[in-house]
């Protein structure tokens, strides 16, 4: 019996081709245990690497990428972040291998925290920088106001990370409420829809330079506009002139941004760092 069982080994260690019988009988030798389950499915007799495989396809379907947390869009609320999963392929794959006769196991799971977490935004409180303009204009303008203000409200910002104004509020059509209002064309005001916006856009840059973050792209207009002096604008048009900047500090950043009376009003808060070398 030992010199079979030395010949099977060498001729497998060889990779020389073995009879179905004894490929068989080699499986119950240097394969699983009997009766070992993984998550319910029947282990017993396979070979390392075939355990590797069926492993690996139980990853794929397993795991799950970590989700920050983030804000309710409306209310600003906090929305707590979900922790991700990753099958820990090696142990698993050894915990198979190595599993007694008749063992039940299940898949070795490792937990994965997010980066940016709900106790990260609860530092977010202080205010950079704050900035207003008039709410003027026709129902229409008024109306578009309103709606490029709400797509930018509690909007994050990671470190490094630019935040783009169409990107952000996206492109302005009748399907999502942008009514038809004047607009500067050049050496012309005429109407078009989603006219008004840029005011949101000139709100947005002048709260970002009082927060000291970087400009990476703006534009003023061809004319002065009403509700600034001109060159303390920024004009946008979708899709090609846009409003750009970077998160230059060492925190996240949120802009938020909502009518308040007569005002449109755009805010970014995050961590007084100056305040907090200090405390």
């Amino acid at each position: 019996m030992k010199r079979m069982l030395s010949i099977l080994i060498i001729v497998s260690l060889l990779g020389i081709g073995i009879p179905t019988v004894f490929r068989t009988i080699h499986r119950r030798i240097v394969g699983v245990n009997s009766g070992v389950t993984l998550n319910g499915r029947n282990m017993e007799y396979y070979y390392p690497k075939e355990v590797r495989i069926i492993v690996e396809q139980f990853a794929r379907s397993m795991n799950q990428e970590p989700i920050n947390a983030s804000l309710e869009k409306v209310t600003g609320s906090i929305v707590p972040e979900k922790n991700g999963l990753i099958v820990d392929i090696d142990k698993t794959v050894y915990d198979v291998i190595h599993a007694p006769a008749g063992s039940q196991l299940t898949v070795s799971i490792i937990e994965v925290l997010p980066e940016f977490r709900k106790e990260h935004l609860e530092l977010l409180t202080d205010i950079l920088g704050d900035f207003s303009t008039p709410l003027m204009g026709g129902p229409g303008r008024i109306n578009n106001l309103k709606l490029s203000l709400a797509a930018m409200n509690n909007t994050i910002v990671m470190p490094g990370e630019v935040f783009s104004f169409n990107e952000v509020v996206g492109e302005r059509t009748e399907e999502k409420g942008y009514k038809h209002a004047p607009i500067i064309l050049g050496e012309t005001v005429v109407p078009g829809v989603g006219g008004g916006v840029c005011q949101i856009s000139t709100t947005l840059y002048n709260a970002v330079k009082r927060a000291g973050l970087e400009i990476v792209e703006r534009s003023i207009h061809s004319l002065p506009p009403s509700y600034i002096r001109h060159g303390d604008d920024a004009a946008v048009a979708w899709p090609y002139t846009d409003f750009k900047f970077r998160n230059n500090r060492s925190t996240a950043i949120i802009v938020k941004a909502e009518p308040q009376g007569w005002r449109a009003r755009v805010w970014i808060v995050g961590i007084d760092e100056e305040e907090e070398g200090a405390r």
